[in-house]
């Protein structure tokens, strides 16, 4: 029996077979571009039907695209069982919202706590994809996110113990940067990469990248300075670009080393989301059975549901027969039907329909394919920024009596998570409110409340406001 991971990304697909576990062995890797453009789900269909030729794996994880899915990162305090299921079940309700949601736990012990990884999806994208999976078939049993497996493998690197650095992991046309702080993860953010590797743009992109993530730690107040930046998926060539300007902020540069067993071709750090996601424990992400034990749900609830319709459905079908009868009888509209049959049969009719059709669809592919340049350029205008002046003005909203941690920022959703900390009873309205009023968000969210070490610890979930799509321009 063997595993397989099928990686979905907007430019390609990246398959991978082997054997999964804790120390998981790849022996076969392939990478297969999306050609074409309009309807991403055929895209994607046409890649995986060529990945159908060469893939025989009993059981195969898919790790959904991070543009159509979505990873958050708590730490909690270190629980097992129980105790901790009913954790991670509060830690999910926030995602829930947003469609499919589950977690894992990527990192953690008795002394710093449990880092879980909780990631989502929409139920429709899912269902879409599955649909796909189930008419080629491929034995798909797991579905993940991107985030969970550059974690997992995050921690059987030696490079990540008991050090406080930056590691960069390169996709086509994005990088996804961790920060850990001696040896325990911190914050994560994914960003775009708009110039070509090896230029002066590419490497001026990556030092106000890495610049931005040593401001958002000073914030944190850590004792540790970020000492390493590790870099994997680009050429050293390329990233020689951004050498000197690392340098400047006196940060040690090096590749990051994959260690871990790859029989495939290539280059371990090209693969790493297929290693990532090969690695397994206890508990994993797996949207896939989350969806399934969704749809027994609705599919218990639409049975009673249609049993107390059935007096009312018999009722109707009696008048619906009886309108029928009345009508079958009726000479003149049957006269017409029949006309209108022997119209419609006509192979010059059917030819012309056909036409319309197929130019119906063209422009349905061609508006969508527009709607979405649109969306991206509308994105792109109003990306929301965490700037040291929006980090001081929530400082300042929280007062002297009043401790303010950075917790993460979701540069996709624009989401930012910090926790307020205080030897004092927060008055949690009072303080909602006033976070309202700066204009700093579009959306307050408490999600928790604790109270250890004599300090009370204020969780809170914030959406940065946008910026003027205007004032961009």
């Amino acid at each position: 029996m063997s595993d397989a991971v099928i990686v979905l990304r907007e430019e390609c697909i990246l398959a991978a077979e082997g054997k999964a576990g804790r120390m998981p062995k790849i022996t076969k890797a392939r990478r297969i571009p999306v050609e074409g453009f309009g309807n991403t789900m055929e895209q994607w269909k046409k890649a995986l039907e060529t990945c159908l030729e060469s893939l025989h794996a009993d059981h195969v994880k898919l790790v959904l695209p991070a543009s159509y899915s979505s990873a958050r990162i708590t730490q909690i305090p270190y629980a097992t069982g129980k105790q901790l299921g009913k954790i991670a079940k509060n830690v999910m309700q926030e995602n829930e919202s947003e469609g499919v949601a589950d977690y894992s736990v990527v990192q953690g012990d008795k002394k710093q706590g449990l880092s879980l990884c909780c990631g989502s999806t929409s139920e429709k994208f899912l269902s879409d994809l599955t649909a796909i999976t189930r008419e080629l078939g491929i034995p798909v049993d797991a579905v993940s996110v991107p985030l969970e497996g550059y974690l997992r493998l995050m921690s059987q690197l030696k490079e990540c113990r008991n050090r406080t650095a930056i590691y960069l992991i390169f996709e086509d046309s994005s990088v996804t940067s961790l920060l850990y702080r001696d040896g325990v993860y911190q914050y994560s953010t994914r960003s775009r990469i708009f110039s070509e590797r090896g230029t002066l743009d590419f490497g001026t992109e990556i030092v106000r990248n890495i610049s931005g993530i040593r401001q958002f730690y000073a914030t944190m107040n850590a004792d540790m300075p970020i000492t390493d930046v590790y870099y994997t998926g680009c050429a050293p060539d390329d990233f020689e670009a951004s050498l000197d300007g690392i340098r400047a902020m006196n940060l040690e540069v090096r590749p990051l080393e994959v260690n871990l067993p790859f029989d495939a071709p290539g280059n371990p750090g090209d693969w790493l989301a297929c290693i990532g996601a090969m690695i397994t424990d206890k508990k994993n992400i797996n949207l896939y059975d989350r969806w399934l034990a969704d749809q027994k749900k609705d599919g218990v609830g639409k049975v009673h549901f249609g049993k107390e319709l059935v007096p009312p459905a018999v009722t109707l079908t009696v008048c619906l027969v009886l309108f029928a009868g009345v009508a079958v009888w009726n000479g003149a509209t049957s006269a017409r039907i029949r006309k209108m049959d022997r119209w419609m049969q006509d192979s010059a009719v059917q030819e012309q329909y056909r036409q319309a059709e197929e130019r119906k669809n063209y422009s349905a592919s061609l508006s969508q394919s527009i709607a979405q340049v649109n969306r991206m350029e509308d994105n792109l205008a109003t990306y929301p920024d965490l700037t040291e002046g929006v980090i001081r003005e929530i400082e300042d909203v929280s007062g002297r009596d009043m401790d303010v941690k950075i917790q993460g920022l979701d540069m996709e959703t624009g989401t930012l998570t910090f926790n307020a900390v205080s030897r004092q009873v927060i008055d949690i309205p009072g303080y909602v409110s006033r976070l309202t009023t700066t204009g700093l968000f579009e959306e307050v969210n408490y999600t928790g409340y604790s109270y250890g070490d004599n300090e009370y610890t204020l969780s809170l979930s914030c959406v940065l406001a946008a910026a003027d799509a205007g004032e961009v321009q």
